[in-house]
C-alpha cells in the first residue's frame, strides 16, 4: 500500500514528539524512511497548533506525499480535524494514502485516497499489541488479512467500509460532513463512553437519518463503557438494542479500537460474511 516515505503529522491534537520519536523508529526498523513535520512541537490549548498551522502541516504533509509516492500518518487523535473540515472539503487533499483513527475518522471519510483505519504513530510502541503491529505490517505489504468477530446479528452483506469512531461521528452529524451510510458497511468503535452515552450517540445518528440504507455494521472494541456493577445487561445489549431494527447484520467484537488490540482495515469494499469481515 505504501512505497515511498512516510510523512507524519499532527493535524488533531497536542502530541508528546517523543512518542511520536519511538513510533516513527518501529516504522523505520520496518524499512521505511519516515518524514516528521517539524509542526508537531506546536501547542494551541489542547491542540497541535491553531487551525491554520495543523492545515498547513497537514497540506504539506499530503503534497510530499504526492511527489514522491508516499503516505501520511497521523501522529495521535484527540481532536481538531472536525475544525479543518471546511476547508478540506471545499479543497481536497491529493489522494495519497493516509492511516490514522479515533478523531481520523474526520479525514478518513473524506479523503480521495486509499484511507487505512489504523494505530496513529504514538500508539505504535508501548501500547499495540504484537499481533496488531504483525497485522499492520502485513497489511503495509499488500496483504489484506480478514478480521475475525462474534456475530450478532447473523448474515451476509457487501458494501463500502466506512464510519470509525462513533463518537466523532455523532459530532459530524447536521454538517456537511456528516455520515450517509446508504449501500454502506458501518465500522464503529468508542472509548472513555458511558454505555449511556454510546446510546445517546447511536440514537443521534439513527435519528439525524445517518444510517439509512446501511448494509450492515462491523463493530470493535468500546472501552469503558462497562455497566454499572451488579447490572444484567452490557454495553453489547445496548448496542443492539439501537442498531438490530435496522435489520442488516451486525458483526461485533472485532479487534480493532483504542484498545491494544487494533487491527488495521482500509476502507472501501468488503463484506460481512458470518464471523469474517473481508476487506480491500
Amino acid at each position: 500500500m505504501i512505497r515511498g516515505p512516510i510523512h507524519v503529522v499532527a493535524p488533531s491534537g497536542a502530541v508528546d514528539p517523543e512518542r511520536v520519536a519511538a513510533g516513527a523508529d518501529v516504522l523505520r526498523a520496518w524499512g521505511y524512511r519516515v518524514e516528521v513535520d517539524p509542526s508537531i512541537t506546536l501547542r494551541h490549548r489542547y491542540l497541535a497548533g491553531d487551525d491554520d498551522a495543523r492545515l498547513s502541516a497537514l497540506r504539506r504533509a499530503a503534497e510530499a506525499a504526492a511527489a514522491d509516492d508516499g503516505a501520511v500518518w497521523m501522529a495521535r487523535g484527540g481532536y481538531g480535524l472536525s475544525r479543518l473540515l471546511p476547508h478540506l472539503l471545499d479543497r481536497p487533499l491529493p489522494a495519497v494514502p493516509v492511516v490514522g483513527f479515533s478523531d481520523g475518522t474526520v479525514l478518513l471519510n473524506h479523503h480521495p485516497g486509499a484511507c487505512l483505519h489504523g494505530p496513529v504513530i504514538n500508539s505504535l510502541l508501548g501500547h499495540a499489541d504484537k499481533d496488531s503491529l504483525a497485522h499492520l505490517r502485513a497489511v503495509l505489504q499488500g496483504e489484506t488479512p480478514a478480521l475475525t468477530g462474534t456475530p450478532w446479528v447473523p448474515g451476509s452483506a457487501s458494501g463500502r467500509l466506512v464510519g470509525g469512531n462513533l463518537c466523532v461521528l455523532a459530532s459530524l452529524a447536521g454538517t456537511p460532513g456528516a455520515l450517509r451510510a446508504a449501500g454502506c458497511i458501518v465500522a464503529l468503535e468508542d472509548t472513555g463512553e458511558a454505555a449511556y452515552k454510546v446510546d445517546r450517540l447511536l440514537t443521534q445518528l439513527i435519528q439525524a437519518g445517518a444510517f439509512d440504507g446501511v448494509r450492515g455494521f462491523a463493530l470493535g472494541t468500546f472501552d469503558g463503557a462497562d455497566a454499572p456493577d451488579g447490572a444484567d445487561w452490557s454495553v453489547r445489549d445496548v448496542l443492539l438494542e439501537r442498531l438490530s431494527p435496522l435489520g442488516v447484520p451486525v458483526l461485533g467484537g472485532l479487534p480493532f479500537g483504542h484498545g491494544r488490540a487494533n487491527r488495521a482495515f482500509r476502507f472501501g469494499p468488503a463484506r460481512i460474511d458470518g464471523d469474517q469481515l473481508t476487506w480491500g
